[in-house]
């Protein structure tokens, strides 16, 4: 990159045609400029020869860079946000909600301390968190919500069905609410939805055991949840983000399938996060209404399959 910068400012000073302007077909070049003999501007940045010069060679790294971050997620068959609404040649539209979960106890017990402080992280390294719990605070305004008597929050929307990550804390802010054992929607235990962890192992997102959940959940299906313990996380081993884009594809491909229009997923701050700017927006969704993920925050987008 310092070359790069390097050699644009020393070919702009003398009127010497810059990679960045060689490299975007259909830019027009300054009156007067000058162009490196060896340089031939491609019609596409795709195929570039060979024997190029410094220039030439920082143009071929520029197209490849592009198509590096074009490649980056693969794109998914779907539009959200207006480009949803607008589509008249989509197959399937559905408005789906994204939930985080509400107040856990790890995060509670971080809470207590500042944004910069380091024990603050290292909160969530403890392994007592494991599969954190909603604190009474959060069961609380889970339940509050529901009644749409949660201050700061409208009351959720009606939906046919939820999906959510089988970590306890999201399991439980999906019961209450969307009242999933009052008869209430069918709730969805699904591994698509399970925080992202690709830094450090956190004990408070790894999973128990579906045999062990179903216990203090019959009213969920776990069938999109892999029997035996937690294999996607565990001490000295985390995910790439590789990884949690083909999972978060798979949650795509399972909304597409089902038959329901109106679905809620319930789910957790990084893999959210995740959903919205690597997937929902190269999608079409406008991200700039919307700020960090907080608890309890809905965020309803319309998405059409094509």
């Amino acid at each position: 990159l310092g070359i790069e910068l390097i050699l644009e400012s020393v070919m702009a000073a003398f009127a010497i045609a810059t990679p960045s302007q060689l490299c975007t077909p259909g830019t027009p070049l300054p009156e007067k400029v000058r162009v490196f003999p060896q340089i031939v501007r491609p019609k596409s940045t795709a195929v570039l020869g060979q024997g190029l010069s410094l220039a030439g060679a920082v143009c071929l790294s520029q197209a490849r860079k592009r198509r590096s971050r074009a490649l980056r997620v693969p794109r998914s068959a779907f539009l959200a946000g207006e480009a949803a609404v607008e589509c008249s040649t989509c197959s399937s539209y559905k408005t789906v909600h994204f939930v985080r979960h509400s107040e856990a106890l790890v995060n509670a017990a971080g809470r207590v301390y500042a944004k910069d402080d380091p024990r603050k992280k290292a909160v969530r390294l403890e392994e007592k968190w494991f599969d954190s719990r909603l604190s009474e605070k959060g069961l609380q305004e889970a339940k509050l919500l529901r009644l749409g008597q949660l201050e700061g929050r409208p009351a959720p929307p009606k939906v046919s069905i939820v999906a959510a990550s089988p970590l306890t804390r999201a399991l439980q802010t999906a019961t209450e609410v969307f009242g999933c054992t009052e008869a209430g929607p069918c709730l969805f235990a699904h591994e698509a939805l399970r925080e992202f962890c690709s830094k450090d192992y956190q004990p408070c997102d790894s999973r128990r055991p579906p045999e062990e959940l179903k216990a203090e959940f019959p009213h969920v299906d776990f069938q999109k949840v892999s029997n035996g313990p937690d294999t996607l996380l565990g001490p000295g081993k985390v995910e790439s983000a590789e990884n949690a884009d083909r999972r978060i594809q798979r949650l795509f491909t399972w909304l597409h399938e089902r038959p329901e229009s109106d679905i809620a997923c319930v789910a957790h701050f990084q893999i959210l996060s995740r959903i919205f700017k690597e997937h929902l927006e190269p999608a079409g969704l406008d991200l700039s209404p919307y700020g960090s993920f907080g608890n309890l925050e809905v965020r309803s987008v319309p998405i059409a399959f094509q």
